[in-house]
């Protein structure tokens, strides 16, 4: 089922709360990058491509904390 546009917008949170959530999101990918170490080949991809949505997610944290901060100065 594809999500509607109004689904689609960031939850109403604080800036505080967005910060949690991307350092939460950049430790994880950095548990799961260690923890790729210990398995298989296989495994490891999957690893891998989850810590690369974890990191992209909280890429995306980051630019929207940046609009954030852009909005709060103008």
């Amino acid at each position: 089922m594809a999500l509607s546009p109004p689904d689609l917008a960031p939850p109403d949170l604080g800036p505080d709360d967005w910060r949690r959530l991307r350092d939460a999101l950049r430790y994880q990918g950095r548990d799961l990058h260690h923890r790729s170490y210990a398995v298989d080949s296989r495994r490891r991809e999957l690893l891998w491509e989850e810590m690369d949505r974890c990191l992209a997610l909280a890429d995306r944290i980051e630019r929207h904390l940046d609009a954030l901060d852009g909005a709060d100065a103008g």
